[in-house]
């Protein structure tokens, strides 16, 4: 086995501390594709030569330590891996966040053993864990679906009728205050249109356009989309993803757009290897504003 954090016996090399990046991808509402957006990015990074580790946050469905048990079982290339058992406390609505404590050492770890990137992936709610995965985290990736609930879950104003008891610009937020108060730079924030559908309808327009006349008074660069392809679902069953090549050599333009809406979202991310293998290219940074829209 490839050492480090599954096998708790680290290899320490020299690494400018700090060169590791830590991608949080949160939102306090369920079923918005997370983990979905976790493995992708995931098995994309570690089949461009990076050295990922990914940490799994929902101790209830474990949706993403699942998935990549499913990929070590067909031998398939996989990030190192690490899921937190422990119970936490959840945060109070009216009290001022806190962290756990319990992600600090495991990032400080990841960098000492030399791991490029470190993708989080938490569990739906407003939870001690996950308010220490804000605080820790380069960036900040919030999947959504082009839906109202999810819309008022993110940016509904405190005291409207959509609005719920804490939501997840309010955490942001805190976490950004927090942040500066220790002298931590400003995050980056992207919000994700995910399963977006090919065919474009009123609404789906509507609420693209009023998340993105928030982005400016929110504070998130970029919005990207990412298509609703059934090829993602499809491979998940066996622990595959689109970048996979299948038996046959053979790539669908399906997987070869899925591919690309990926790369999109790992292009945002400054990544420095620390070990650079001779076929690692790297990526096109991608501008603010940038949309992927290619056909399913």
């Amino acid at each position: 086995a490839q050492p480090g954090l599954v096998t708790g016996k680290p290899v320490f090399r020299h690494v400018v501390e700090g060169s590791m990046q830590v991608v949080t991808i949160s939102g306090f509402k369920g079923g918005t594709g997370k983990t979905t957006v976790a493995s992708l990015m995931g098995v994309a990074a570690v089949k461009d030569g990076l050295r990922v580790a990914t940490l799994d946050l929902d101790r209830n469905t474990r949706n993403l330590s699942n998935f990549l048990t499913l990929r070590r079982a067909s031998r398939l290339e996989s990030p190192d891996h690490v899921m937190l058992m422990d119970p936490e406390e959840d945060v109070r609505v009216n009290a001022k966040p806190k962290h756990s404590g319990r992600l600090e050492p495991l990032i400080r770890m990841a960098k000492m053993d030399g791991y490029d990137l470190m993708i989080i992936d938490t569990s739906s709610g407003n939870l001690a864990d996950v308010y220490e995965a804000h605080l820790l985290a380069d960036v900040i990736l919030t999947p959504m679906n082009e839906s109202p609930a999810d819309m008022h879950g993110l940016f509904a104003p405190p005291g409207s009728a959509a609005a719920p008891k804490i939501n997840y610009r309010e955490m942001i937020d805190t976490v950004r205050f927090d942040r500066k108060r220790a002298g931590l730079p400003v995050q980056q924030w992207h919000v994700v249109t995910n399963r977006v559908s090919a065919l474009p309808s009123k609404v789906s327009t509507l609420i693209n356009e009023r998340v993105s006349a928030m982005a400016a008074e929110a504070g998130f660069e970029a919005m990207l989309a990412l298509r609703d392809r059934v090829v993602h679902r499809g491979l998940a069953l066996e622990g595959r993803t689109v970048f996979d090549t299948p038996a046959d050599g053979k790539l669908t333009m399906s997987e070869l757009a899925g591919r690309a809406e990926v790369r999109a979202l790992l292009a945002l991310i400054t990544i420095t290897p620390a070990v650079v293998p001779a076929t690692y290219v790297p990526p096109v940074r991608a501008g603010a504003g940038l949309a992927v829209a290619h056909a399913a």
